[in-house]
């Protein structure tokens, strides 16, 4: 998924979603200031970070919208975070 994509989800499901229309506000400004910036960009990966913040911290467990950005902040922070290896070239988490 990508982030426009998952912009879209958050404009097309809000009304059915367990999150407020307020929550889903803050959320979504969030991650439109990180869709302004180049993926690379280190206000990308912040931005999105807040996002997925906000969501841990103040939305109901039951939002799907809510997972979905947890998971799209995940799969970011795995694909931007540099990846550090042991003299044998195996991975570091």
């Amino acid at each position: 998924m990508t982030l426009s994509e998952l912009l879209k989800q958050l404009d097309d499901h809000a009304v059915e979603d367990a999150a407020s229309a307020v929550q889903i506000a803050a959320v979504r400004s969030a991650l439109i200031a990180a869709f302004e910036q180049a993926p690379g960009h280190p206000a990308y990966r912040s931005g999105i970070q807040g996002a997925a913040r906000l969501v841990a911290d103040t939305w109901p467990y039951e939002s799907e919208l809510g997972a979905l950005v947890l998971a799209f902040s995940e799969a970011v922070r795995r694909d931007i975070a540099p990846h550090r290896t042991t003299d044998t070239g195996a991975a570091v988490e």
